[in-house]
């Protein structure tokens, strides 16, 4: 099962993050100016989607349980179920990281780190630690060796790789990825 899961995230992540990219697109197919709320509100709703379809929710119940939903929103609902349905809850997990590492790069790009008296920084690090998590559960995946992946972490999170790794070992990779779309939810729910 792992080495199935590696062959298909390494595959398929750059071709459904370049055929997927339109989620981060404007209305008219171009791409809007990236910034750190955009990218993490959207993420965020992509991430409570798939954990709502991991659960076994179904989409009549989804699309009514969540507050306030719009057009465009729906939209997105319905594709990450779809998706999901299409290529595996791994391999989605793995799709809106990557996307959110994608359009968080862009913002840096566009905007540079913001300021930390400004709104965007929480959204920065929120994106930071995401990308952190999302890297220890990759590099673990692939090494499935404790020295390694803590050799790709930076000192600061240490201890959140070796925990990841611990996670993974115990529990799978889906758990990983389920608890970093808590904490990502968590990280921005923090700053409201």
């Amino acid at each position: 099962m792992k080495k199935c899961f590696s062959l298909r995230v390494y595959l398929l992540v750059p071709l459904l993050t370049f055929l997927c990219s339109h989620l981060f697109a404007g209305d008219k197919g171009t791409a809007p100016s990236q910034d750190y709320i955009s990218c993490a509100v959207i993420t965020s709703e992509h991430l409570t989607t798939l954990q709502l379809y991991q659960r076994g929710v179904s989409l009549d119940v989804a699309l009514s349980s969540l507050p306030k939903i719009n057009r465009e929103a729906k939209k997105r609902v319905h594709y990450i179920y779809s998706l999901a349905k299409k290529i595996g809850i791994l391999n989605a997990y793995a799709d809106i990281n990557t996307n959110f590492a994608r359009c968080s790069t862009l913002a840096y790009k566009i905007h540079g780190k913001p300021a930390k008296d400004f709104i965007d920084y929480g959204y920065y690090y929120c994106a930071g630690e995401s990308k952190i998590r999302y890297e220890a559960i990759l590099y673990t995946d692939r090494y499935m060796n404790l020295e390694k992946v803590i050799k790709k972490t930076p000192d600061t999170h240490i201890k959140v790789a070796i925990d990841y790794f611990k996670l993974i070992k115990n529990k799978g990779i889906l758990a990983a990825f389920d608890l970093t779309a808590n904490n990502l939810k968590s990280c921005i729910n923090n700053l409201n």
